[in-house]
């Protein structure tokens, strides 16, 4: 793919959404002193999101501008916590080993942010946050969806904050506001104060239960009633020091005036249905679609529109100005992916990234930003393997002689580097880290049961027991993202089987193993010179 510089135009936001097959894009202009203005809106339904940004490209003809993407609720957990007692700049470590226990996934590598509630809405002494959490699987797969067409997210938000800007426009003074807003497979709820989202709630009633039949529909509206009762009576129990002036419901298509009525039949709070022409300005989609989604927009376009409010003046975050209300995104600020190097870099960016990726998979394992090379090698690969066959027949050209020459060094550079961090973390550092390093790294089906250090405690002897003896490789790489283990690798690996217990025989055989380390100097050696040093030492043993 070709890299391009960025030149956002600050005044135009694209926002793009997917439910199930459906790819929902609005992109919305902003001019000072007037509501934002919806230039068009966008839908297509498509296989994937890396097609359907490609379509969406092609259609629309979309310059480089803002992209903000809203996730699915299947590629984000939310979980509500207590606010750290430490230094706010500390508090993602903190709250990742909070909730590492309460996700199905690996929090360390995935991505995290957070809202924090407003303390003056509680009695409680401690302040609470909102946290969400982004599997590094279903980020990776969504940031190379757009780097694959040439686009790079400004921004990835979900449904609840996004939502929460729409209520916002809602809010009266010093009263908080509530919306409702039904989709194809669930609804959310969600509860502001001063642009804070206080709380959020998914209420599981389909838009094909709403419109159904008289007794179907009735029975869905009495259910989505009772959730929403129950919901606002948690809200007032846990915010007391507010006051809920009122909700607004976003009626979806299919759907009359009458709903309103039948739920304002249920819930004691003042309803309206949702106008959302006195926020947005909606000349330019024409008088009939202008119509519709006026009083009948659907549940993704309101979440592209709600995250494309990420940008009106008064909103905070990173794309907007400071002290106003608080945006979260979903960005792995280390990623390298759709970034933009010069237009004489693309070259060298593709080679230095396929010796980097040999480099690291040869090592000691790959890092959450490898993890994301690998993905794009592969693709790579496939060409090269192409270029090869064609010219497999050409004589041997001096510049890819010189190219192999300049890769090898290359490799060389980097493991020397890697013994040099590694020789320098073991000479600044006790054996304290080495044992919370280990202590760290819990694998199942593999107990340490020894340790050996010699000198300074670079030269270490590591014994342990496995019932799975493939199982030592994947602990071992896992044990090198530590950074006492960074640049270290173990010269020799001996493995027996223990004898079993007559009286268990259908237990798994225990193995014993035995890994004995080199130094970095030694790692950092010549090849030659370390293979005839360990040969040296295969015939001293009997």
């Amino acid at each position: 793919m070709l890299f391009r510089r960025q030149s956002h135009d600050r005044s135009r936001w694209v926002a793009v959404t997917r439910e199930g097959n459906a790819l929902y894009a609005v992109q919305v202009a902003y001019r000072a002193d007037e509501r934002p203005r919806v230039k068009w809106l966008w839908q297509a339904n498509v296989p994937s999101l890396e097609s359907g940004l490609r379509t969406l490209q092609t259609e629309m003809r979309l310059p480089v501008c803002p992209l903000v993407g809203v996730l699915d609720r299947t590629q984000y957990r939310m979980q509500a916590a207590d606010a750290p007692d430490i230094p706010r700049q500390d508090w993602r470590d903190a709250l990742r080993w909070t909730l590492k226990e309460q996700v199905d996934f690996p929090v360390e590598d995935a991505v995290l942010d957070f809202m924090e509630m407003p303390a003056a809405t509680q009695l409680r002494q401690n302040s609470s946050v909102m946290v969400f959490l982004v599997p590094r699987a279903d980020y990776t797969t969504v940031e190379l969806a757009a780097d694959d067409v040439g686009m790079r997210w400004t921004a990835l938000d979900v449904p609840e904050s996004a939502l929460r800007n729409l209520s916002v426009l809602a809010e009266d003074g010093e009263k908080a506001h509530a919306l409702m807003v039904f989709g194809e497979e669930h609804g959310i709820l969600v509860i502001t104060y001063k642009g804070a989202l206080l709380m959020a709630r998914h209420i599981e009633v389909a838009i094909s239960a709403i419109t159904g039949a008289e007794d179907v529909r009735g029975a869905a509206l009495s259910r989505a009633a009772l959730e929403i009762l129950r919901t606002v009576d948690n809200f007032e129990r846990l915010h007391s020091q507010v006051q809920l002036s009122g909700m607004t419901v976003a009626l979806p298509p299919g759907c009359g005036e009458d709903v309103i009525d039948l739920l304002a039949d249920l819930i004691y709070v003042p309803l309206k249905a949702l106008d959302l022409s006195a926020w947005f300005d909606l000349e330019d989609l024409g008088e009939q679609q202008a119509e519709r989604m006026r009083q009948h927009a659907t549940f993704s376009e309101l979440c592209a529109l709600g995250a494309s409010l990420r940008a009106r003046e008064g909103s905070g975050g990173a794309e907007g100005p400071e002290g106003g209300v608080p945006q979260i995104n979903l960005l792995d600020p280390n990623s390298v992916l759709g970034q933009s190097p010069p237009w004489g870099a693309v070259l060298g960016v593709k080679v230095a990234g396929g010796v980097l990726v040999a480099g690291l998979a040869a090592g000691l394992g790959l890092s959450a930003v490898a993890k994301a090379y690998s993905l794009k090698a592969d693709r790579l690969d496939e060409q090269v393997t192409a270029l090869r066959a064609r010219s497999a027949a050409l004589p041997a050209s001096p510049i890819v002689r010189e190219l192999e020459s300049l890769r090898q060094k290359d490799a060389q550079q980097r493991q020397i580097q890697e013994a040099l961090q590694g020789s320098m973390a073991w000479a600044s550092q006790g054996y304290s880290g080495l044992l919370v390093a280990l202590g760290r790294q819990l694998y199942p089906n593999v107990w340490i049961t020894g340790l050996s250090l010699h000198g300074d405690g670079r030269d270490l002897i590591l014994t342990g027991r496995t019932t799975d003896p493939a199982a030592v490789p994947a602990y071992l790489q896992r044990l090198a993202q530590e950074d006492r283990f960074k640049g270290r690798r173990f010269a020799q690996v001996d493995m027996r089987q223990l004898p079993g217990d007559p009286s268990k025989a259908q237990a798994a055989p225990v193995i014993e193993f035995t890994l004995r380390g080199i130094t970095p100097e030694d790692s950092s050696k010549k090849g030659p010179d370390r293979d005839k040093g360990q040969d040296k030492e295969k015939a001293s043993k009997p």
